[in-house]
């Protein structure tokens, strides 16, 4: 779902990249940078490695890592699952002017969508479809109407940032989706411990499985966090080099190098 992006004066330093694996560095390339429209970076927060690609989205970067061999089990992606009662990352979300017009252009670049352009819960749109690899993207546009506001000058600023926002506005970093096994748990660690405050709510109450979304300002990007009343099932094991999305980088002191619910973080030096 989309946030603000831009300067967050006022919040604790946040998210500095998602971390995705790839099979092949050229395809990926083409699809991240000749597709989406995202940019190579001036500056590297990490440094230099030969098999590592950095892209800039705007609120965050994409740390692009080549990963050519199949992992030893889980199949291409590890062990990830296009579930969302599977714990860990979930998909990453790209904001756009305008998301049928969007998903035209990638439509017609040989995308296939996974969720063809729907009306949302929260009065967006959004579509999904995949990277090469099977990776989950999303785009959406407008800003959320939430159920619950937590924070009411985010989310005001969400709006505002949205309305300035032309149609004709391509993918830019927005949010990486998380579920997990316990909300409590995971909102102790990344709103009381990183400081990330909670801007609203959504409840999807036709929803059999209990879903519930928390929004979480992650510096200038959104951390979303899945929960249910269903039971949910364990992440894909952290210690897999795999496909996929991989991880987080925190422009923070983590305090750990796996969050509570399996997600591996990356600590960034912040400048």
């Amino acid at each position: 779902m989309p946030h603000t992006s831009g300067a967050t004066s006022g919040t604790s330093p946040g998210m500095a990249y998602v971390e995705i694996g790839v099979s092949d560095a050229e395809r990926s390339l083409d699809f991240y940078r000749g597709v989406l429209g995202l940019r190579p970076v001036d500056a590297a927060p990490e440094p230099p490695a030969a098999d590592t690609h950095w892209l800039s989205a705007g609120a965050a970067l994409v740390k692009l890592v080549v990963r050519a061999d199949e992992p030893a089990a889980g199949g291409p992606l590890g062990g990830w699952l296009g579930d969302d009662l599977q714990r860990g990352l979930r998909h990453f979300g790209l904001k756009v002017g305008d998301v049928h017009r969007q998903a035209e252009r990638l439509r017609s670049a040989g995308v296939r969508f996974t969720l063809e352009p729907v009306a949302a819960v929260g009065d967006v749109n959004l579509a999904f479809f995949t990277d090469p690899d099977g990776t989950l993207l999303e785009i959406i546009d407008g800003h959320l109407t939430y159920h619950e506001v937590a924070t009411p000058e985010l989310a005001a600023r969400e709006r505002r940032s949205a309305e300035a926002r032309p149609a004709t506005a391509g993918p830019a970093f927005d949010h990486v989706a998380i579920t997990a096994a316990e909300l409590d748990t995971t909102l102790a660690y990344y709103r009381d411990q990183l400081g990330y405050p909670v801007i609203g709510r959504l409840v999807h109450d036709q929803d059999p499985r209990g879903f519930v979304i928390d929004y979480l300002q992650a510096g200038d990007a959104v951390l979303e966090v899945f929960s249910f009343t269903e039971a949910t099932r364990p992440a894909p094991d952290p210690a897999l080099d795999r496909r996929g999305l991989r991880a987080l980088g925190l422009a923070a002191e983590t305090g750990r190098d796996i969050d509570p619910d399996g997600v591996p973080l990356r600590q960034v030096a912040v400048r």
